[in-house]
This record gives structure tokens, C-alpha cells and sequence, in this order.
């Protein structure tokens, strides 16, 4: 008890502030990013019952912004449609390897994953498709991917699903 009591006095001292403070210090100081700052380019790919790629996500000005942990939304976009599909996040084991980042730096660049799968409306085949990341209310930044083939419908009981990963620090180009 004595120890719970101690660590409880240390916490309310602020003598615990140095590990919170680390962890949120870079984007908590940082104003959110804007939609004028950010350009979303990417592809999608057929793989096993889905589709899958990579989308980068561009600061185009020479100020720094912050991002939350993952985009709160993946809209599926084709014409002036957007597909009923849910958004889960995707688990620790499938995220693509990297370091995961609150922060988008000065022209800087950011990753994430995005994976479609059980499209069981219309269209369906091969159609033209945009992704739209929602990061914060109002920013959602789209890209147009082009001519996919939607995914197989593996089961009418279930939502299509967009999975998508946490942002990623880009690794520098060699």
C-alpha cells in the first residue's frame, strides 16, 4: 500500500510529468494540420480477396503540423458515390514496418496503409476510384488511384471494410 501511496505522491508532484511530456512533447505544441498543407497521393493493388497499397501523405508548406494517431476515416469514392464500407484500424502484426509519427515536418512526407476488402454492392469490376483520409473534421485530403477491380464479395452478412494503419515516418529516399 505504502508503494501505491509513494508513486501516487510522486505522479501528483509532477515527478511522472517527464514520461507523459515525452511522448506528446512533439505534437502537442504543434496546430493541426491543415487541408491547404496536405497532398494525398497512392495506389491500390489486387491481393489475396482485396485490395491493398500505400498512400502518402505531403506537407506542401515549410511549416511543421500535427496528425492524430491514424486517419478516422477511409472513404471510398467512385464518381460522385461514396461506397458504404466501415473503417477499422489495422492490427499491430499487418501495420507496414516503420515509425509511427504524430508529427508531419516541414515539407515532409508520412505513410499509411489502406486494405479493402468484401465489396458486396455497385459497382462492381473495374471501376474508377478516389480515397479520402479523414484526419481531422474538415481536412480530408483525396486521391484519385484510377481503374481498380473492386474486391471479390466473400460474404453478403458483412460490411465491406477499409483497414488502415497508423501514419508512418517516410524513410528518406536513397
Amino acid at each position: 500500500m505504502k508503494g501505491v501511496a509513494v508513486i501516487a505522491v510522486c505522479w501528483a508532484l509532477g515527478l511522472g510529468l517527464g514520461v507523459v511530456g515525452a511522448a506528446s512533447s512533439s505534437s502537442s505544441a504543434l496546430p493541426r494540420c491543415k487541408s491547404g498543407q496536405l497532398r494525398l497521393t497512392g495506389s491500390l493493388q489486387g491481393a489475396t480477396q482485396s485490395l491493398l497499397g500505400m498512400f502518402r501523405l505531403a506537407n506542401r508548406t515549410a511549416r511543421a503540423c500535427a496528425l492524430p494517431v491514424a486517419p478516422r476515416r477511409v472513404s471510398l469514392v467512385i464518381g460522385t458515390q461514396v461506397l458504404p464500407a466501415l473503417t477499422d484500424r489495422m492490427t499491430a502484426g499487418t501495420e507496414p514496418p516503420g515509425t509511427p509519427t504524430r508529427r508531419l515536418a516541414a515539407r515532409g512526407r508520412v505513410s499509411v496503409a489502406v486494405e479493402w476488402r468484401n465489396w458486396c454492392g455497385a459497382p462492381r469490376g473495374n471501376a474508377h476510384l478516389s480515397v479520402r483520409l479523414t484526419i481531422f473534421p474538415r481536412v480530408s485530403p483525396q486521391a484519385a488511384v484510377g481503374l481498380v477491380r473492386t474486391p471479390p464479395c466473400v460474404d453478403h452478412k458483412y460490411s465491406s471494410r477499409v483497414a488502415v494503419s497508423r501514419f508512418i515516418r517516410a524513410t528518406a529516399r536513397r
